[in-house]
């Protein structure tokens, strides 16, 4: 692909650099000529336009220069041009082309032929001049190089969009692709032989099974999918950065190098341009107006996708994470070109001139104010990637918001006055960020809307458990018209208190029906432990009939009492371990006893992955990650599930959670004695290694070797499909896609690696 644009760019390059036809610039080159010649008889404040409306001998001469190298056609549609301007601008129409018929064609050659180094040395003339053929050439290749330049800057500019046009085409594709394969598996689901005698033996032959096609997914899988850019680590950060996985860094990677390749490539310099005489010059204001263009037209890219609401997300099945990486190193070549675009043009300030006259003359730019918002523009591109830094996402997230929603707010403003000078020219680069951003928003209250049309009365019981240190955020959705999805996400506001603006985004841990029973909660807040707040005598029953929106508005408020611990039907559960921020401002908010708290929902995002359709699915999840198999566990453990075995393995340091889990948010499914269902935990703390075993829980002490027990699901799979999924710390997944990543070597080439993250 990378070279696939390279030889585009290159293609594009030689098409434009064809000979032009010479009678498209003649006019042009003939009159630049004309106009830059200082004639003695003309006041020395008159401008070129009163000097070529006016002045005789620059009127000859322009009119002899014309009939000398262009056509008449090229005459007649130039002077009609430059009459119109005279007559509306200096009250004075051009004479007639006839004017110059007293010229024969040997009064032509005895007039003077004006060289180039006459026309920079600046001498007045009293005379009739015409260009020499040197000269005129040197005008015309001036302007077919600048209109040249000014085209190629604004192709390569779109040539951006082709370029993740062919991204996210290709991600199509492959979803496609496997969608089609995984049908065709479907239909050749491989049998057990009854009464093998080594079923080993037959799982070793099913692993070689497959045709050039699965092989293939295998290695791109394996090499290219799959693994991180280097080593293992991507989900852990190395300082203040974050490491994009293989691919996504080959994507990259190939975006920096093509812009690259596009900044350096196609400028037409020659000696004596009319306009920069100096190559130098020529090369410093190309550069500066390439990187300024591209920079611009990678603008829309960066909101694209930054926004929650991309419809690319659904057709490549990337996460958000994918996306919100191409966002930052968009917006990291974009600055880096507005640094250039920026530096370049100081160069050409000062390059000419003693750094005090330099400095004058980009003081007097200051005061104009195309430029100056220009400046302004360039140090907010700045400050925005300075700000958005990994340790400041990361432990200071309201910060970055602010920041970044206020400084790309004002680098678009300020982008506008700065081209403003074009008349509109590029203004199209900046509107679709304007239109892109008022998009986003509204579907984003949209889909507040949606979950409850009276958004501001979301009433959510907030519930801490100060011995496993968790906080159980139960929000009812009877009013939504978008039900629950395993696997999505949803952004949640406090209006219970004064920062509104802040929205975070929280995992779903499960949903209750509406006919499932209330759920009591057994774990219980710190005041009801102590006796403080007395626990309800009964649960809520659940109600037969059906629901109106009053009834079950009624029944909500109703359950999401204080003295609430009952997880009543149509209600969603997020389990979430207090850090600082806003789930510190939760866990106080409950500490004493158990709250209700208005919230604005936002949500849902994320798509539900297929695991149902897995023979053989394996969690491997750390604390909290737990909420992502608790959401699939309805989906894998129903009847129409293809999986025969689910596996999960937890990593948890507190005995406490674990209890608490199975009592509370596991919903009796390790009670059922199902086969194919089987939770390893893992506790992670010394201290806790006496607690008591659990029920129906193989209980180990220590962190789990994640190799082991990649290698022991995908040796029990054999050769049918298994689905590996990873979410807790960085280590942990990181670990858990390098056991895949050797496994996919080994030859299970029906394993697949998900990755359930949100990182900012």
């Amino acid at each position: 692909m990378l070279l696939y644009f390279i030889a585009f760019a290159g293609c594009i390059s030689l098409t434009f650099a064809r000979t032009t036809p010479p009678d498209s610039f003649c006019f042009g080159a003939s009159q630049q000529i004309i106009r830059t010649v200082k004639f003695s008889v003309s006041d020395p404040n008159q401008g070129w336009i009163a000097q070529s409306c006016s002045n005789e001998l620059a009127i000859e001469s322009l009119y002899l220069t014309l009939k000398l190298h262009c056509t008449e056609d090229e005459q007649n549609r130039g002077l009609v041009t430059l009459n119109q301007t005279c007559s509306n601008q200096a009250d004075t129409p051009l004479p007639p082309f006839s004017l110059i018929d007293k010229y024969t064609d040997e009064d032509i050659s005895r007039l003077h032929h004006l060289e180039p180094q006459e026309l920079q040395s600046g001498v007045a003339f009293n005379e009739v001049i015409i260009p020499s053929e040197r000269l005129f050439m040197l005008a015309f290749k001036t302007l077919d190089a600048a209109y040249f330049e000014t085209e190629i800057h604004e192709l390569y500019g779109f040539v951006m969009y082709y370029f993740w046009v062919v991204v996210v085409l290709i991600g199509a594709s492959v979803r496609f692709l496997g969608f089609c394969l995984s049908v065709i598996q479907s239909k050749s689901q491989w049998q057990p032989i009854p009464g093998s005698a080594n079923p080993e033996s037959e799982t070793s032959a099913i692993k070689r099974k497959g045709n050039i096609l699965t092989f293939m997914h295998t290695q791109i899988k394996r090499y290219v999918t799959v693994p991180a850019t280097f080593g293992y680590i991507h989900a852990q950060n190395i300082w203040w950065c974050t490491i994009p996985t293989r691919i996504q860094s080959l994507t990259i990677a190939a975006f920096i190098i093509i812009n690259v390749v596009l900044c350096s490539i196609s400028y037409r310099v020659f000696k004596d341009n009319q306009y920069w005489p100096d190559i130098s010059t020529q090369v410093w204001r190309y550069l500066a107006d390439r990187t300024g263009v591209i920079s611009t037209a990678n603008l829309a890219l960066i909101w694209v996708f930054g926004i929650r609401n991309s419809s690319l997300l659904w057709l490549t099945g990337w996460d958000f994470a994918t996306y919100n990486n191409f966002h930052r190193w968009v917006a990291r070549v974009a600055t880096v070109q507005a640094v250039i675009h920026s530096v370049a043009y100081t160069v050409l300030i000062f390059g000419k001139e003693s750094f005090k006259d330099g400095w004058e003359t980009y003081v007097a730019y200051l005061y104009m104010r195309w430029f100056l918002v220009g400046v302004a523009a360039t140090i907010f591109m700045v400050a925005i990637c300075c700000f958005s830094v990994y340790g400041l996402r990361r432990n200071f997230y309201e910060i970055f918001l602010i920041l970044h929603l206020v400084l790309s707010g004002l680098v678009i403003v300020t982008m506008f006055g700065h081209v403003e000078i074009f008349n509109g020219e590029y203004d199209g680069y900046m509107w679709p960020c304007v239109f892109i951003w008022i998009f986003d928003r509204i579907l984003r209250i949209a889909r507040i809307l949606l979950f409850n049309f009276r958004f501001w009365n979301t009433k959510a019981l907030v519930i801490y458990d100060p011995t496993s240190n968790i906080i159980r955020l139960i929000v009812p959705y009877s009013t939504s018209f978008i039900k629950p999805r395993p696997g999505t996400f949803y952004y949640i506001t406090s209006l219970s208190e004064f920062k509104v603006w802040e929205s975070h985004p929280f995992t779903l841990g499960y949903s209750t029906s509406e006919r499932e029973p209330s759920q009591k909660l057994h774990s219980q807040s710190r005041a009801l432990s102590h006796g403080t707040m007395s626990p309800p005598q009964q649960d809520v029953l659940p109600i037969d009939r059906p629901t109106t929106a009053s009834s079950s508005r009624s029944f909500e408020l109703q359950s999401l009492l204080p003295s609430s611990t009952t997880v009543p039907p149509q209600s969603m559960v997020f389990i979430i371990r207090p850090y600082d921020g806003f789930t510190a401002r939760l866990r106080d908010a409950a500490i004493l006893h158990a709250t209700t708290l208005r919230l604005l929902v936002d949500g849902p995002y994320g798509e539900t992955q297929p695991f149902h359709k897995y023979e053989n699915v394996l969690f491997v999840v750390g604390g909290t990650g737990i909420a992502v198999p608790l959401s699939y566990l309805d989906a894998l453990l129903s009847p129409s599930s293809n999986a025969t075995s689910l596996r999960i393995v937890w990593a948890v340091r507190e005995h406490k959670l674990l209890t608490d889990a199975i009592a509370n948010d596991f919903r009796g499914a390790l009670e059922n004695d199902n086969e194919k269902f089987e939770l390893a935990a893992y506790i992670t703390q010394a201290e806790e290694a006496d607690k008591d075993e659990v029920e129906g829980v193989r209980v180990y002490h220590g962190r789990p070797d994640i190799r082991e027990q990649v290698e022991e699901a995908a040796r029990n799979a054999g050769g049918r499909s298994l689905a590996v999924v990873a979410c807790g710390p960085g280590p942990m997944a990181d670990q858990t896609r390098r056991a895949v990543v050797d496994m996919l070597g080994n030859g299970y080439g029906k394993l697949e690696y998900f990755e359930e993250s949100f990182n900012w």
